[in-house]
């Protein structure tokens, strides 16, 4: 499995937060359970290569040439391909997703949406057709990247700022590492719980509670895959879990793994897959 991440174009670092293209052969894939590990984020996905189904959520596939919105998930979703598995795309800064300011991204959480149905406007629907037919016509990942990267800039005037509140509310998770209460998280934003809940479902997708989770999720994973201690129930302890049995819990959700298990798996960027036997 071959997997890339390239910065984007200055003028775009505000909103995206790398472009990512992955290939493989779906056939030389293991039997095993692949997929995407979630991390909050939304991105719009390219499929230039051939179907491609996600489990979970009315098995939704990513129909060949075509482009999708995708996530924000917030569990494990597997994932398999028909044949030629190969896709680029652009993943959006947290809360920053300048395309979707009218549609509330709760409403696609752990779904896929095709990119054209985002917008009434039939200019940027044949904008959007245009560019998946010239992304099929091209071969090399260079030349792909350079079309989305102009199709981006070329709406950039459009894009609202992102909304201060989400950002600063994202930040403060992040540094307390998703150890951080709601009502806490409320309190230092000056806003009661139900203002804090519906910017944040409007913005990021996720709920504050559900997205610290997430969070505090990447810490473990983070720290397992350092090889490095802690481990067990003190690397429960030390990411603010209860107890061992809420750490497996929660990679089982996050990953479709125990943290034993997931220690003998290979992650590839936010993807996943099981390259070993049961046993």
């Amino acid at each position: 499995m071959y997997y890339q991440q390239v910065q984007p174009h200055p003028s775009l670092a505000q909103f995206v937060q790398c472009y990512w293209v992955i290939s493989a052969d779906a056939r030389a894939l293991p039997t095993h359970a692949h997929g995407v590990v979630p991390g909050g984020y939304v991105d719009i996905v390219f499929n230039v290569g051939d179907h491609v189904y996600l489990s979970g959520s009315g098995n939704i596939f990513f129909d060949k040439a075509k482009s999708f919105v995708a996530g924000p998930f917030d569990r494990f979703l597997g994932l398999r391909a028909e044949g030629q598995l190969s896709s680029l795309g652009v993943r959006f800064q947290l809360g920053k997703n300048p395309f979707f300011f009218d549609l509330s991204l709760r409403a696609i959480r752990n779904q896929a949406i095709p990119l054209a149905a985002v917008w009434a406007d039939q200019i940027i629907r044949a904008e959007v057709q245009n560019l998946e037919s010239r992304l099929a016509q091209l071969s090399a990942t260079a030349e792909r990247l350079a079309c989305v990267e102009q199709f981006l800039l070329k709406f950039i005037q459009r894009w609202p700022k992102p909304n201060a509140i989400v950002a600063q509310a994202v930040g403060l998770i992040e540094a307390a590492q998703g150890r951080v209460s709601v009502e806490a998280l409320a309190s230092a934003l000056r806003l009661s719980v139900r203002q804090l809940e519906r910017k944040f479902t409007q913005h990021i997708g996720l709920s504050p509670k559900t997205f610290c989770r997430v969070t505090r999720f990447h810490l473990a994973k983070s720290l397992l895959e350092s090889r490095r201690e802690p481990s067990g129930c003190d690397l429960a302890y030390a990411c603010g879990y209860y107890d061992q049995t809420h750490l497996i819990q929660e990679f089982r959700l996050f990953t479709g793994q125990t943290p034993a298990r997931y220690e003998r798996v290979q992650p590839v960027g936010f993807f996943l897959y099981d390259n070993q036997p049961d046993g």
